[in-house]
């Protein structure tokens, strides 16, 4: 039997799936999920543009996880999305399957853990780490990392190397395509970091403090594409504090700053330039005592955005969270402005409801009302002079038919305003199926 074989019977992780704890047993998994979307008007907002897209995607995750000894744990796992493009009717090579997951446990007692390899890192609500790969959709959210973390009492204390290059270059990929134009890039650029990041957790607070030090190299767009960006360093230092109050409430704040440096533009004689950027977040939540269990949450966001009068770059790096946050449908009217799910330049307040009329039964509804703080810098015909993004509204239904499927539908409209030229609302809708198998021996 072949090794690429021998792992595809073995593995596959589905990040958030994967035990945090090290199994006393061997435990291995099969997922596949399918997605129905369509959508318009999204990165123009203009309907007499025919950019209507309708889709579906095929995703399998197989994984393992494999205690070696009493102190160590092998986790391994492949991912494949295939997809199936209606409208407009084209073919996209999605059989490449890759190593989701890949890594090794060591937990030499109490106080001390060591995770090395590929795995997930979500932290908070993934405000600024979540997913390191930007440009592979929802096909996978790892990154490639050193985890030493150090716990005492209520106390955690993680020591964070990640390395997230543009192409994946660490592990094989097996089935990949020959076409150069079809191959899969996770990022525009090699991104890694070095961070530490602390969390204390007690009678429900919930304190976390982070520091990070990130490199941007090597984009690989071509230096005439308006969306280019020079190397660039970012230092980021932020803290998050949740706390339960009286009579159900629940306040919830995070702010980071950031600093660094951003290399001058090549082939030009522009200088580099020092970089300034902010980005926060809060919000309030408030459950009722009923049969309904319902929440409502008002919330608000800032990102700093670049101001074109100045020298320095003040545009938020949102670092390794380029995933859709607050909106699956923004995330792709956010691609002619700096490429797919680039939080910044950003203030929006969010009001949502949420109910379980059943246990086995979600319901939500939101609304964000959006802004720039500065006008829109990237060139062409999308963007206009005014500040205002516009309105965005959701609804989704989650439903748990049994542990083993599960399901969503996801409606969202967008009625963008002054920032862009286009005026007609974008639409995005999705229906989703998931079968989940975990076998332990």
């Amino acid at each position: 039997m072949s090794l690429a074989r021998a792992l595809s019977i073995l593995c596959l992780s589905a990040g958030p799936l994967l035990a945090q704890e090290p199994p006393s047993r061997l435990e291995f998994g099969f997922q596949e999920r399918v997605r129905s979307e369509s959508w318009d008007n999204l990165t123009d907002h203009r309907t007499a543009t025919p950019d209507e897209r309708i889709q579906y995607r095929f995703r399998t995750r197989l994984w393992a996880l494999v205690p070696v000894g009493r102190d160590f744990t092998f986790a391994a796992g492949l991912v494949n999305e295939n997809r199936k493009l209606v409208r407009p009717d084209q073919a996209v090579h999605g059989r490449e399957v890759a190593f989701e997951t890949f890594y090794l446990d060591w937990h030499p007692g109490s106080a001390w853990s060591l995770r090395a390899g590929r795995q997930t890192l979500m932290r908070g609500d993934g405000f600024v780490l979540w997913d390191g790969g930007a440009l592979d959709g929802s096909r996978a959210a790892y990154v490639n990392a050193l985890d030493l973390a150090w716990t005492s009492g209520d106390l955690k204390v993680e020591l964070l190397a990640i390395s997230d290059p543009f192409k994946d270059r660490y592990l094989p990929r097996l089935n990949e395509s020959g076409n150069p134009k079809e191959r899969q890039l996770l990022n525009e650029r090699d991104e890694a970091a070095l961070g530490v990041y602390a969390t204390w957790r007690k009678a429900g607070r919930d304190l976390q403090a982070y520091a990070f030090h990130k490199t941007e190299r090597r984009d690989v767009r071509a230096s005439a594409d308006p969306l280019f960006t020079p190397d660039r360093r970012v230092e980021t230092l932020g803290a998050r504090l949740s706390e339960p109050l009286a009579r159900g409430l629940t306040v919830t704040a995070e702010g980071a700053l950031q600093s660094g440096r951003q290399e001058g533009h090549p082939g030009t004689s522009e200088p580099s330039s020092t970089i300034r950027a902010w980005g926060a977040q809060a919000k309030v939540t408030r459950a009722f005592e009923h049969s309904l269990r319902p929440e409502v949450t008002l919330g608000w966001v800032g990102l700093s955005g670049d101001d074109p009068a100045t020298p320095a770059r003040e545009g938020w790096d949102p670092l390794f969270s380029r995933w859709p946050k607050w909106s699956e449908l923004y995330v792709y009217s956010q691609v002619p402005e700096a490429g797919v799910a680039s939080w910044s330049n950003l203030r929006m307040w969010e009001a949502t409801v949420q109910a379980w009329p059943h246990a086995r039964l979600g319901l939500r509804a939101s609304a964000f009302w959006l802004r720039a703080f500065e006008p829109a810098t990237a060139r062409g015909a999308v963007f206009a002079p005014g500040l205002g993004r516009g309105r965005l509204l959701e609804a989704r239904v989650d439903l748990t038919l049994t542990d083993r499927w599960q399901g969503h539908l996801l409606w969202e409209r967008l009625d963008p305003g002054t920032f862009y030229a286009g005026r007609d609302a974008g639409r995005f809708f999705r229906v989703e199926a998931v079968y989940t198998l975990t076998r332990r021996r």
